[in-house]
């Protein structure tokens, strides 16, 4: 197996095209190997009409291939843990990225910061997920957790953290990589996402600012990763 220049640990269907569709599509690019790891199908989104509840998981992980597929992702691994519940299963979440960590060696690896980016339960457990198989992996790639640059202005949403911790835990952005010429292939990835689509439309009015420049945190170190404790 060809070792991975890129790795992305994510929560849902849709969170490697908002938050780093750029970085993927460049990864492919210039040649690398890019792979993703979902640790849910995305259960527990939107409809808007388009299926079943009880269809929508294979919806999305259709909605995740194609997308995929656009920015060149060589491998899309998607698990069936509980969209919602991604916090009560961090073990097993865990041993799945351990697993494509061995298999794919890769060189960067790049999942949600300890705020989830939003405060959303599920990013905080994949960043838990992405970090304790990190450590277990022994081997310290370069790491990138997504940030924001942006201060965090959204209101209070049910079981995500409140805005102010959103904003105190935010990271500082000490790596920003522009888009360029991946944003056609950014575009048409976040288009295939046509159940949240009003999650892509917020991206779109809310954060314009990372459809051209990704923004990320490096957690670099030759010593063994050490977990953000929980707020």
């Amino acid at each position: 197996m060809t070792p991975a220049d890129l790795l992305v640990v994510v929560a849902h269907p849709d969170d490697e095209s908002l938050h780093c569709g750029g970085l993927l599509h460049r990864a492919a690019l210039s040649g690398g190997v890019a792979v993703t790891v979902t640790l849910t199908r995305g259960g527990a989104g939107r409809t808007l009409g388009m299926c079943t509840v009880e269809e929508l998981p294979a919806v999305r992980e259709q909605e995740l291939r194609r997308a995929a597929e656009v920015l060149g992702v060589e491998c899309a691994e998607v698990h069936d843990l509980p969209d919602g519940g991604l916090a009560d299963h961090e073990p097993e979440g865990a041993a799945f990225v351990l697993d494509a960590l061995r298999r794919w060696t890769p060189r960067r690896v790049v999942t949600f910061p300890p705020n989830g980016l939003n405060g959303h339960p599920d990013h905080r457990a994949a960043h838990h997920i992405a970090l304790t198989a990190l450590e277990r992996y022994g081997v310290t790639p370069d790491v990138l957790l997504v940030t924001s640059t942006a201060p965090y202005t959204e209101g209070d949403r049910p079981g995500f953290l409140a805005p102010s911790q959103v904003e105190k835990l935010r990271l500082p952005a000490t790596v920003q990589m522009p888009v360029g010429d991946s944003l056609e292939a950014k575009l048409r990835a976040m288009g295939h996402y046509e159940t949240q689509a009003r999650s892509v439309a917020k991206i779109l009015r809310c954060y314009p600012e990372t459809l051209l420049t990704e923004a990320f945190h490096r957690m670099r170190s030759r010593r063994p990763l050490h977990l953000t404790r929980r707020p």
